[in-house]
């Protein structure tokens, strides 16, 4: 269990809940309901822009308006602090412009996306931190599709490890009243550490061996080819 104390103060990018995470981490956060959601997601991404960050949101475009609501209302709610004199910013993006394009999920389509988000954002833009969020709710009528949910499962193993190519933070955001444990199991093991009622875990049950092999964790960690 991870809690303020765990962490130094250089250490603590975000928080998710009100708990501190770390630049690189990959966060599966498990929650229910809308009103969770938007709450968890306006902290992070208000936050995220006081503090200059490059704020990425992945969500259906009709919720746009209730995250951007929400952050205003959190905005008004949170005294004056320390403010980067630089302000952050903000891109909403559909499901259907990245995850699920043409209405369907390719994992390796995916990593491709990140590597030029990554490439466009750190190395042209010279962004310092940036925060990703993305309502995965996009995903829930694909998951009777056949080999769908180890393929998602794949993807957000391998994700990790690029994740630890770039300075930001993760969060994939599952709603466990949409999603079944047909659907959860994988996914947490999938998932360095976990968010659940509050509560922040390094998750035991991570297997990045189940989906990776050591050549394929080396490639997506930045390196131009896997050892010999």
């Amino acid at each position: 269990m991870t809690s303020v104390d765990d962490l130094s103060i250089s250490e603590q990018s975000a928080t998710i809940g009100g708990l501190p995470v770390r630049t690189h981490d990959h966060i599966c956060v498990l929650y229910r309901g809308e009103d969770q959601r938007d709450e968890l997601m306006a902290e992070f991404l208000a936050d995220g822009v006081r503090a200059g960050d490059r704020c990425y949101c992945m969500i259906a475009p009709d919720k746009n308006h209730r995250i951007a609501a929400a952050m205003c209302a959190r905005n008004e709610r949170t005294a004056a602090g320390a403010t980067s004199v630089v302000p952050g910013r903000l891109d909403f993006v559909g499901p259907g412009a990245s995850h699920s394009h043409g209405g369907e999920f390719v994992s390796d389509r995916m990593l491709r996306f990140w590597d030029e988000w990554g490439t466009t954002t750190f190395d042209r833009d010279g962004v310092v931190h940036a925060r990703i969020v993305a309502d995965m709710s996009w995903a829930k009528p694909l998951v009777d599709a056949p080999g769908f949910v180890m393929d998602l499962a794949r993807y957000e193993t391998r994700f990790a490890i690029w994740a630890l190519r770039y300075p930001q933070v993760t969060a994939c955001l599952y709603d466990l009243d949409r999603f079944d444990g047909d659907v959860i199991v994988p996914i947490v093991r999938a998932h360095p550490r976990v968010w659940m009622n509050g509560v922040v875990l390094t998750n035991p049950y991570y297997l990045q061996s189940e989906h990776l092999s050591a050549a394929e964790t080396y490639e997506l960690a930045g390196h131009a080819a896997a050892p010999l």
